[in-house]
């Protein structure tokens, strides 16, 4: 093996990389060819090849774990090393969006490679192809759609392509209109509108999920005072002031200036504190705990309620419940559907409640579909809910005609339940 200048040679038969070390470089192949090599019941059974522009090896230096494959040179091959080291630097230097992509390639070729790796055990001739190995449409279909993704979604916001849709929370005490839940749709000129399963995780991956926040919690303020206008002229009014809840993340916390923004949206909308609800999910309390006490000590001492969302599906760590200031507990919609059937989820949804109460916590429940089930939660001392039984997500417009013609549904359990 000699060096030259960061590039190295590697003679015919020689191996470059062994399966089972760790990886301490990658190899980009400036000239020959490799084999992908696995070893099985003691046998190496080659999976692929590899020629000129290829690179090798750059799977471990990323995810930090053992190489999956070995790799040997079918003819003598000159190659150009990178130290991890040097790509660690320049992964922690790059767009967000570029390691983004590179972590959903590497999930994705990994998953490859392992379900491959299962199926070559003693391949017939021909069963398992190199080209078929080498290459994954599905990865590139992935990178390639979240790139668009990406970019799209950030004229979107632009371009003002993102509405917001507004989903009632009916209080259960009263029948009256708690509040709403703010929901960002994603209306494409060409594709119509997009899911926010598509767009959502793009959007927190990629960083932008912050500009969507800070979009949505202005849009939000400017709405809340026409829905609660509407509200103040019809019998839903509540003895408290309607709110609109609007979810952050936990890239809108790692921002140093996250309350500034929120005060600052907050203030030229005229907005008061008690209007606006901010709903987070449990990952973020575990994540960045310190920076998220910081962030909803603040936005709780500036008068704004703090919520958890699908309370029950993260980590469920009870002690964060006193270490952070917490108002309301969502119980997510999972439980709530299977209540009726279950009685594991039935014991889950009354423990929550109860958990609530002891706290001095109020408890919405999300996902309500059937009246039984707004029924059991009335009777389990459930302050509120929201569901498709009331109504689903809908547009501003929508969400002032579903105010004017409220007629609270009657969810007495007591006769046929």
């Amino acid at each position: 093996m000699v060096h030259t200048t960061g590039r190295k040679t590697f003679k015919k038969g020689e191996m470059l990389i062994h399966e089972g070390e760790q990886g301490d470089s990658a190899y980009i192949i400036e000239k020959g060819s490799v084999e992908v090599l696995v070893a099985r019941e003691g046998k190496l059974i080659q999976i692929g090849t590899r020629s000129d522009g290829s690179i090798v090896g750059e799977m471990a230096m990323i995810d930090d774990k053992p190489r999956t494959a070995s790799v040997r040179a079918v003819e003598d091959c000159e190659v150009l090393e990178i130290s991890r080291d040097d790509f660690a630097r320049r992964i922690e230097s790059s767009d967000p969006i570029l390691r983004m992509v590179m972590q959903v390639i590497l999930t994705r070729y990994r998953d490859m490679l392992s379900r491959s790796q299962l199926v070559v055990k003693v391949p017939p001739p021909g069963f398992i192809k190199a080209e078929d190995l080498e290459k994954d449409d599905k990865v590139v279909d992935v990178a390639v759609n979240t790139l668009k993704v990406y970019n799209e979604l950030h004229d979107a916001i632009k371009n003002h392509e993102l509405k917001l849709f507004y989903q009632p929370i009916i209080d259960l005490r009263t029948g009256k209109i708690a509040g709403f839940e703010a929901l960002a749709r994603w209306f494409h000129p060409e594709k119509g509108m997009i899911s926010p399963g598509i767009f959502i995780p793009v959007a927190e991956e990629s960083g932008l999920i912050v500009d969507v926040s800070r979009w949505a919690l202005n849009e939000a303020c400017e709405s809340i005072n026409i829905l609660s206008k509407e509200v103040n002229s019809t019998s839903c009014m509540m003895d408290e002031p309607l709110f609109i809840s609007v979810n952050f993340s936990v890239h809108d916390f790692s921002d140093k200036d996250f309350f500034s923004h929120v005060e600052k949206i907050m203030n030229k909308n005229k907005t008061k504190p008690k209007q606006i609800h901010l709903e987070i999910t449990e990952s973020l309390l575990v994540e960045q705990p310190e920076i998220a006490r910081e962030g909803l000590e603040k936005c709780q001492d500036f008068g704004i309620e703090v919520s958890i969302d699908d309370f029950g599906t993260g980590y469920s760590s009870l002690s964060y419940l006193h270490f952070f200031p917490i108002n309301t507990l969502k119980i997510d919609q999972s439980f709530v559907r299977l209540m009726l059937e279950q009685e594991n989820n039935y014991q889950l949804v009354k423990s929550i409640i109860a958990l609530a109460k002891n706290l001095n916590m109020s408890v919405i429940a999300e996902g309500v579909e059937h009246r039984e089930e707004a029924a059991v939660l009335k009777s389990l001392g459930c302050e509120s809910c929201q569901g498709f039984w009331f109504a689903r997500p809908q547009p501003l417009e929508d969400a002032v005609e579903f105010i004017r013609n409220w007629c609270p549904p009657d969810v007495d359990f007591r006769k046929d339940l």
